[in-house]
């Protein structure tokens, strides 16, 4: 009896802990983002008006992100994933980012008033003829859109503040739905695909949750790969390639789960489909093919002013044919079974097997 009472105390500090922590950074990355709307104003000249009931719809959003890490803070007390997924970047590195955060934020507002979406760095042009068109724009109206080393060194910072410190919570969704699906196992023996990997934040928590098993990235972005390559550097089982998530150059049924993190809205809708085709191509019999990425329309209607207003602030072109096709329908066209749903906050997270 008393044992299970210091169980019961050490899973209630776990998730009080997680919480309190997940709770300070939302407050920590929601006051970074105070400024952008001032630099904004000194980029265009111009006070731009705020979506209508945004009053409401910040208290609404606050509500959201306080279920998802609540929601984040029970899987770590349950087991999904260690709290080591919580271990914060050295500060100094943080403080010292922010201003070139808030550069990057002048010059995208430049661009977004300007409607420029094709403005690359010398670095990014030796590599344009090598990527597919959709590919090449500023995404986010960003300075060299993916391919610049400074975006790859801005972009998870970028992310967080954009998200209110809740963007790691909603990539995490994804982890208890593999961790149910392969039994709680620790990896031994499983080999992993994830598909535009990006910066490696999301291969980071999949290789804590599952330290044994052998992960493989793929990227289109060359820089991005570069920056994950050093992020991941303390984890051994991880593999990187560049490439495109619709031309997979693996052996087919090779990879126990397919996994990606906001991608697919930034795919035209033919792409979504062979996206998802290449990917069971490679997937086992019996595997899990997984993906974390934005609402849609009817995932929640809290949320419907978010969807019109994001492509409007942002370089988003495929994001309207996004939100239109539901990603649940997609995976079940292509064959896959038992395709389950989780909404956090802006994002949800999606899963299928394999027959």
């Amino acid at each position: 009896m008393e044992k299970n009472k210091l169980n019961q105390f050490k899973t209630q500090l776990l998730k009080n802990l997680s919480l309190g922590y997940t709770l300070a950074r939302t407050g920590h990355f929601s006051t970074q983002g105070r400024l952008l709307p001032l630099i904004d104003r000194i980029a265009t000249g111009e006070k731009r008006d705020p979506p209508e009931q945004l009053a409401a719809h910040l208290q609404q959003a606050l509500k959201k992100i306080l279920v998802l890490h609540k929601k984040d803070s029970q899987n770590i007390a349950d087991g999904f994933y260690p709290i080591d997924v919580l271990y914060p970047e050295n500060p100094f590195k943080h403080a010292f980012r922010y201003p070139s955060i808030l550069l990057d934020a002048y010059r995208a507002s430049k661009r977004r008033k300007e409607k420029i979406s094709n403005d690359f760095l010398p670095e990014s042009e030796q590599f344009l003829n090598e990527l597919p068109e959709y590919y090449k724009r500023n995404f986010h109206f960003q300075t060299g859109g993916y391919l610049t080393d400074i975006s790859a060194e801005l972009y998870e910072h970028q992310v967080e503040i954009l998200f209110s410190g809740a963007a790691d919570a909603m990539r995490r969704l994804l982890i208890p739905q593999l961790k149910v699906h392969f039994q709680g196992s620790d990896g031994e023996g499983l080999n992993f695909l994830e598909v535009a990997s990006g910066t490696g934040r999301f291969t980071k928590f999949l290789a804590l949750a599952f330290p044994k098993a052998t992960i493989t990235c793929v990227d289109l972005s060359f820089n991005y790969l570069a920056k994950a390559k050093t992020n991941l550097s303390d984890f051994k089982r991880i593999n990187f390639l560049q490439g495109a998530a619709e031309k997979l150059p693996f052996q087919k049924s090779s990879y126990d789960a397919v996994v990606s993190c906001f991608m697919f809205h930034e795919l035209p809708e033919h792409i979504r489909n062979e996206v998802v085709k290449a990917g069971m191509d490679v997937l086992k019999a019996g595997g899990l093919y997984g993906l974390v990425d934005s609402l849609q329309k009817n995932d929640d209607a809290d949320f419907e002013w978010a969807l019109k207003q994001f492509p409007m602030d942002f370089h988003e072109p495929f994001y309207k044919n996004y939100v239109d096709h539901p990603l649940e329908a997609l995976l079940e066209d292509s064959g896959l079974k038992n395709v389950q749903s989780e909404v956090g906050f802006l994002s949800k997270a999606i899963s299928g097997v394999k027959s």
